[in-house]
Formats: structure tokens, sequence, C-alpha cells
């Protein structure tokens, strides 16, 4: 069952006390436990509990949203669009959605950007641009790499065509790069 959905934040009561959650996460920040969360959220201890079971499963129960979400709309553009399109709309679905994944990034697992880029495996690896999976767990650290650096610099929108031009450069070049690498000798 999911914890979190486009769905349930419909709800006004819902996305309020998920809002005051995060929030309550970013004040919080070295002294985490659900005493200190649920007095910065103002929310009950139960509320917190009926939102997501603990507060270790707070991080977890948004990467899983996240992803999912980030999925879903890239399932629909994945076969129409060339992968520099594809890149441009996942930087500004990371806009988009910056609140959260800014969350992810300082109390999540760190491996958000990277599983967005690994949603884009199939339409990459039909480029042939990256020959196999040894090379593409590089490239797409690299990629990740460069997503981080823009996040860092505070998700910019205006930077969003040279961070593209970036990963396309990595993208044409990733043969000639990690070939040598990532052949068997």
């Amino acid at each position: 069952m999911d914890r979190i959905t486009d769905r349930k934040l419909k709800n006004k009561k819902f996305r309020k006390s998920e809002e005051a959650i995060l929030d309550a996460f970013f004040l919080v920040r070295n002294y985490l436990s659900t005493q200190k969360i649920t007095q910065a959220a103002h929310i009950s201890r139960s509320t917190l509990c009926r939102h997501h079971g603990s507060i270790t499963k707070v991080p977890i129960n948004y990467e899983i949203y996240i992803l999912k979400r980030y999925q879903k709309a890239i399932r629909r553009l994945i076969k129409k669009f060339p992968i520099k399109q594809l890149y441009r709309r996942t930087l500004i679905f990371i806009i988009a959605n910056k609140k959260i994944i800014q969350f992810l990034h300082q109390f999540g697992s760190h491996n958000t950007f990277e599983n967005m880029v690994y949603c884009l495996k199939p339409k990459i690896i039909a480029s042939r641009k990256v020959s196999d999976d040894e090379m593409f767990k590089i490239y797409a650290k690299e990629v990740t790499c460069v997503i981080e650096d823009w996040a860092q610099k505070g998700y910019k929108i205006d930077d969003i065509s040279v961070v593209v031009g970036k990963i396309m450069y990595l993208t044409d070049t990733v043969r000639a790069r990690l070939n040598p690498i990532t052949s068997k000798n």
C-alpha cells in the first residue's frame, strides 16, 4: 500500500499534514525524533504513524512516491521524445517537485537522481550509445553528478539548457570514453 499518492495529496487535510511533516524535517534537521517532528509539524504521533508508519519511513515513502510520479510522467514521453528532450523534462520535473527532491537529497538515500536516469535506460540503450550494463552504470553515475551539481547551485531553470548540453555531451561520447574501461581484456 502506498503511503503517499496524488489522490491522497488532493485531500486538503492530508496535504497540509504532509507539508507540515516535510517542513518539520527541515526545521529539526540534526535532532530527528518522532517527538521533535510531531511537535514541529503540530501533528499528533498517530497522524505521523497513519501517514508513514514511523519517522524512518518518511524518506522511503517520499522516494517511492516521487519515483512513481516520475515513471508515470516519463512513461508517456519515452517513446515520443529524443533523449535530449527527456532530460529537459526530467529537470523540469525536478524543479516542479523541488521541495520533495531537496528533502530526499538531505534525508533520503541520495539515489533519487540516479534512479531517474535508470528510468530512461530503455531509451538510452535503444539509442545504441551505451553498449552494456556496466557502461550504463558508469554513465548513470556521470549524469547523476551533473544533475546533483545543478541542484546544488539552486535548481535554476535558466541553467537547464546548459545542464542538458553537458548530459548530451556525456551521452554522445559515452562509447569513446567508457568502452576501453568496460571492455574485457
